[in-house]
């Protein structure tokens, strides 16, 4: 079982100061012997070390804990961006407390109030919408990073994703391939800045007619979302499309559950277009593109711009390249 320095101590018939001090990297700068500092390392090395985190905490007024607020972790993406800053912040000897708001404004003011109370030295939001984006902005004192929407309300640094420059990359490819058919857009969660940045992508590319007659809204970004929106689009056509880009793995997860359910299987000759990436996407009985984000490269800058805050430094707000990838149709 690790030891407290002061057992440390006891058992060493050292002062506790002497064993904090050689635990602490300062025996040099202290004149404490080496043969000293070698019993020392020699017993946590047997023993371990556990410190008083509290008492440290205080001494500090610093929790080493950060917050994260997220819409929920059952949207892949999301899920995935957690794990990565999760990891990072434990490098950097931080925990990371993780808490979903369902997208709902009250709740994640609620999550934050309640982050904060606990003493967090930062908190990491995705907020659900402007005027929640705007109100942490305003009372919350701690160190704040948004992260994947910029809803102009907020001079705290935000990390993002390139999704215009996706959505025109990811459209063009689906038209290129369309053989003059429809590519049909079904978009979830119509109010978030990033949806809007993906349909006005999308619409940069595609003909004139694709705004009113190809693009079906939804207010949420949920699989049931995906669900109601492809229902509609075959209550409209009668048939599955040749076509077919959504804003969300869940909002694919959705449109293709109603499609399975319809027809019992995969239609082949559908071509899908998606926003991030999964695992399943290449064993798809479909051509398919996905646009990639760096969650891993998200991690990296959000931390980056925490650490500048703690540190008394000017934030950087970062908006990170997105990739496509094609997985060509194997049947």
């Amino acid at each position: 079982m690790a030891k407290k320095p002061d057992e440390i101590a006891k058992a060493l018939g050292v002062s506790i100061t002497t064993v904090r001090l050689v635990l602490g990297g300062k025996a040099e700068k202290y004149r404490i012997s080496q043969s000293t500092q070698a019993r020392i390392h020699d017993y946590v090395k047997q023993h371990g070390v556990k410190f008083d985190l509290t008492a440290r905490s205080l001494k500090l007024k610093r929790t080493h804990t950060f917050g994260l607020i997220i819409p929920r972790l059952a949207n892949p993406f999301f899920a995935r961006v957690s794990e990565e800053l999760e990891h990072r912040c434990r490098e950097a000897e931080y925990q990371l407390i993780i808490s979903c708001s369902n997208s709902d404004e009250e709740t994640e003011k609620e999550l934050a109030d309640g982050l904060v109370q606990r003493n967090v030295d930062g908190l990491f939001v995705v907020s659900s919408t402007s005027h929640c984006q705007k109100h942490l902005s305003n009372s919350i004192s701690k160190p704040l990073v948004f992260l994947d929407r910029d809803y102009g309300d907020t001079t705290a640094p935000i990390i993002t994703s390139s999704n215009y420059e996706g959505a025109r990359e990811l459209s063009a490819a689906l038209l290129k391939r369309a053989e003059d058919e429809p590519v049909y857009f079904l978009v979830g969660g119509i109010d978030q800045p990033t949806i809007k940045e993906r349909v006005q992508g999308y619409l940069e590319v595609m003909p004139s007619l694709a705004g009113n007659a190809w693009v079906l809204q939804s207010e949420r970004n949920r699989t049931q979302d995906g669900e109601q929106m492809m229902l509609a689009l075959w209550e409209k056509l009668g048939k599955p499309p040749k076509n077919l880009m959504v804003s969300s793995l869940p909002v694919l997860e959705g449109a293709l559950a109603v499609l399975r359910s319809k027809l019992g299987l995969m239609p082949p000759k559908l071509r899908l277009g998606t926003f991030d990436d999964n695992r399943m996407l290449p064993f798809l009985p479909n051509e398919v593109w996905s646009v990639k984000q760096d969650e891993a490269e998200w991690a990296v800058a959000a931390l980056k711009a925490m650490t500048q805050i703690i540190n008394g430094q000017a934030p950087q707000s970062k908006t990170i390249a997105t990739r496509l990838l094609h997985y060509p149709n194997s049947c």
